[in-house]
Order: structure tokens, then C-alpha cells, then sequence
């Protein structure tokens, strides 16, 4: 049997281009953000406040869209 290695293992998608910088830029981006959380505490309180407000807001529209669905 003759795999290709640099296509990588028949029937596996190919991993994109793109893929290794977006995940480099997004890594150091949470770098930073936690730079700024520990250097502002008071940060925290907003990213938790705003987690708890999208979860809230995620859970509206399934329960919309949940009873636009029962009729």
C-alpha cells in the first residue's frame, strides 16, 4: 500500500492552509487577554457578566425557536 504523506491518510480531510496562523494569532490573543485580566480585575467581572447575559440570550431563542416549532 502507498500512502501519499504529504496528502495524509485517504479519506481524512485535508487540514487548511490557514489553519495553523489563525490558530497562532487567536492563541496569542488570549495571551493578551489574560495579561489584561491580571492586570485589571475588574475586567473579570464583565467577561463573567457578559458570558452569563449570552447564555441568557441563547437559551431565549432556542426556547423561540422551540415554541415557534411545537405551534
Amino acid at each position: 500500500m502507498d500512502y501519499k504523506m504529504k496528502g495524509g491518510m485517504p479519506g481524512m480531510p485535508q487540514i487548511p492552509q490557514g489553519l495553523p496562523m489563525m490558530m497562532m494569532a487567536i492563541g496569542a490573543g488570549l495571551i493578551g487577554f489574560g495579561a489584561l485580566l491580571i492586570a485589571n480585575e475588574k475586567l473579570l467581572i464583565y467577561v463573567v457578566a457578559g458570558l452569563f447575559m449570552l447564555f441568557g440570550l441563547l437559551l431565549i431563542f432556542i426556547g423561540m425557536r422551540a415554541k415557534r416549532m411545537i405551534g
